[in-house]
């Protein structure tokens, strides 16, 4: 029973990572005129599969003088976080969804700061910190964005009873920031151009995962996809009138899009805007709600 659990939980996850990653490949290249996969199946439909299957089968390098068990434990720890968050997401209906979710969003610091320490090499750790500083300067504002929206449209911190669409439209106009500045931090919690910079491959080599190749590569890989659609998910839920695949493709494309769109952010300002605009703005709204659904 406990083996059924876990593989109807991981099999969903890996066949949305796969599908996600040829989408999203076949997107960018005909955003820049190129062909993308064709010759591995139908379409490229079997690229993603054996790309899985090349990551499976290298041979994984352990650094000589890295800590061997919390070199392990890091990618599994991303992995694990993006298994729960799926299942809390698409399977789950507990009326304590959005507080769960909060409470995991800030546990994935800790997968990322392991990695680059446990890795004993200098552009891992560097890129460690540099990681840590910006998931906090925004995860603040993400957070307070969650409890605004909880707050100004239901009692309750659960996701199903939530719906942007069907409230009313001065609601909709007092809750279009809350939009903008969700789709802002989503973005960056994703990891994803022009907030791609824990990963900055031109700047820190790879940044906390530099040193990791094979399964723990793939680990952190498929948590990062698996992230991108279950925060796709949440703003289907909060923002687009609830949860469906097709709204979920549709904030998947926009993610793409603007990864073939915008140039990389410095990391200095990202962290100016984390903390000087989005946390401001963020829980300056959060107050205003709250005084408006005490007062009415």
């Amino acid at each position: 029973m406990i083996l059924l659990t876990i593989l109807t939980i991981t099999v969903p996850i890996l066949l949305v990572v796969a599908f996600t990653t040829l989408f999203e490949r076949q997107v960018m290249a005909s955003m820049q005129r190129r062909m993308g996969p064709q010759t591995s199946g139908i379409g490229g439909l079997l690229q993603p599969f054996y790309d899985g299957l090349k990551l499976g089968i290298k041979e994984p390098i352990l650094p000589e003088l890295s800590a061997s068990g919390a070199f392990s434990v890091a990618p599994m720890i991303a992995f694990i976080l993006s298994q729960v968050s799926f299942s809390i997401i698409f399977i789950s209906d507990s009326s304590y969804q959005g507080i769960i979710l909060m409470a995991l969003s800030s546990l994935a610091v800790y997968g990322v700061l392991l990695a680059g320490w446990a890795s004993n090499s200098k552009y891992a750790f560097l890129g460690a910190l540099r990681s840590v500083a910006l998931m906090v300067s925004y995860e603040l504002g993400f957070g307070a964005v969650l409890l605004s929206i909880c707050l100004f449209l239901t009692d309750s911190t659960g996701m199903k009873s939530l719906n942007f669409a069907d409230a009313p439209s001065f609601m909709q106009l007092a809750l279009l920031p809350l939009l903008i500045i969700f789709l802002i931090t989503i973005l960056a919690e994703s990891k994803r151009i022009p907030f791609d910079l824990p990963e900055a491959e031109a700047e820190l080599v790879a940044g906390f995962n530099v040193e990791y190749s094979s399964l723990g590569f793939a680990l952190f890989f498929i948590a990062e996809y698996a992230n991108l659609t279950i925060l796709s998910a949440i703003a289907s839920i909060y923002f687009l009138g609830g949860f469906s695949a097709l709204k979920i493709i549709t904030l998947i494309f926009g993610f793409v899009w603007v990864r073939g769109t915008l140039p990389r952010y410095r990391a200095d300002s990202f962290m100016q805007a984390g903390w000087k605009a989005l946390l401001p703005l963020s829980l300056s709204l959060f107050g205003f709600y709250a005084a408006f659904d005490y007062i009415f």
